[in-house]
């Protein structure tokens, strides 16, 4: 199997020092959270909110026009409602107000009555998230969203009191309300509705990526310009430039469109399973980002990690999928690099055919191996680097080849990613190679925020 040389990290580690208070207003000599609150949120599991990130995969895959970007930008909003809602209550964490673009001090509420409980907040601000992100759901996908709310609730309630419940849902319901208002902030509730814009029309010229018949219309061509949560160094993720357009058999586009071609066209029966097991960007898919979260929940599960770290984990993962996902659609949409299959097909092989189906996006650069270098970053920071982790996502499809997947690494994990995508015949080394690049770079901005 082929190997990707990754760009080198940096680690980026600090201590962070704060007191945990009622509220995130700027309200002097805030009282410090009753620490009973605090206890029992370090005593009560990841399961709730790995259920709940579980059931958003299973609706992206239900819910009409949840493609990659539009399922990358829901799993985040999910991710810091999880830890916003939390966060008064977990020693030495920060709230994320004031820290990330457009999510000022005091936009979220803060807790008014010490006798809650965490888990029914959780599941009511969830709840009601679940009931906006996908109100378009099918009807089945309604379904689904009420047992488990209702399962859960039954579960969560038994031995409370009436007022710990009320004021636990009160809580969440506001929470929920408040980080929804953030969210439309964006411009972008309805992307959902919106993937193939009529209005935009791609450039014209020699080399340039065109929709192909059976892709007729340019996916989000939009989606650069969608507000990330953090800002980023504008050279290495936005000004990496693609190897110019060329016919000769001497240049660089050349010979990478080449390798696609020979490799897609010499797949052993390893690389066939493997191909198929990353294949995450097909319509009716959990995504790119799904995946990288389905991992992240095994592995809080594995841990035995509390509510309080799970939210912060999905929070980090979940901001750095969606801003991963961001800068990469702006890269192809500033670039407009032909596809390989197109390449190939005019200049080499006029038979050629890629293993997978290709979104409807330029070629450069690649968002699989962008989201999956920053999930790395992400993770490492959380678990380490060197985490030797299995992958359990698709060990019940009948469809693929779903038996669980080990890595010795996330490094490891990442190689498989980024290879799958080469023999693929969806992208060429190169624009690998770029998405990992910025993969890296987001996931590093991301781990820095203290």
């Amino acid at each position: 199997m082929m190997q990707f040389k990754l760009t080198t990290r940096k680690l980026w580690t600090s201590c962070l020092a704060l007191v945990i208070i009622f509220s995130t207003s700027c309200v002097k000599d805030e009282p410090i959270v009753d620490q009973v609150l605090v206890k029992q949120l370090t005593e009560t599991s990841s399961e709730l909110s790995v259920g709940w990130m579980n059931l958003a995969f299973e609706l992206t895959k239900e819910t009409p026009g949840y493609t990659s970007p539009v399922a990358a930008r829901t799993h985040a909003y999910l991710g810091l409602a999880m830890y916003e809602l939390l966060v008064p209550g977990m020693e030495n964490y920060r709230t994320m107000q004031g820290k990330l673009n457009g999510f000022k001090l005091g936009t979220m509420p803060g807790v008014t009555h010490s006798d809650m409980d965490w888990s029914i907040s959780f599941n009511e601000a969830m709840y009601h998230l679940f009931t906006q992100f996908y109100r378009n759901t099918t009807q089945g996908g309604w379904a689904i969203i009420d047992k488990h709310y209702n399962s859960n609730l039954e579960k969560l309630s038994a031995g409370l009191s009436p007022i710990t419940i009320n004021n636990s849902m009160i809580y969440g319901q506001a929470q929920a309300k408040a980080l929804y208002n953030y969210s439309l902030t964006d411009g972008q509730d309805n992307c959902s509705l919106n993937n193939y814009p009529e209005n935009f029309t791609t450039p014209n010229g020699q080399g340039l990526w065109i929709p192909t018949p059976n892709l007729s219309k340019p996916l989000q061509p939009y989606w650069g310009e969608v507000r990330t949560f953090i800002n980023y160094n504008q050279v290495r993720t936005e000004t990496l430039v693609p190897p110019g357009f060329s016919q000769d058999k001497n240049s660089t586009l050349y010979r990478h469109a080449l390798e696609v071609r020979n490799r897609v066209e010499n797949l052993t029966k390893e690389e066939v399973q493997m191909v198929k097991y990353w294949n995450d960007e097909q319509e009716g898919s959990i995504t790119p980002a799904g995946h990288m979260l389905s991992i992240l929940g095994q592995i809080l599960l594995n841990e035995n990690k509390d509510l309080g770290f799970s939210a912060y984990a999905y929070m980090k993962m979940g901001i750095a999928l969606h801003d991963a996902t961001v800068m990469a659609w702006k890269t192809k949409y500033t670039y407009f690099t032909m596809r390989p299959e197109s390449y190939i097909k005019e200049y080499i092989d006029s038979d050629f055919l890629p293993f997978i189906n290709p979104n409807s996006t330029p070629e450069y650069s690649s968002g699989l191996s962008s989201a999956a270098a920053a999930s790395v970053e992400v993770m490492g920071s959380l678990f380490g680097h060197n985490y030797a982790f299995t992958d359990k996502t698709y060990e019940y499809r009948k469809d693929i080849e779903g038996t669980p997947r080990s890595y010795k690494s996330f490094d490891h994990m990442l190689n498989e990613v980024s290879s799958a995508a080469l023999l693929g015949g969806i992208h060429y080394r190169f624009s690998i190679e770029a998405g990992e690049r910025q993969g890296f770079d987001i996931g590093k901005g991301i781990n820095a925020i203290r």
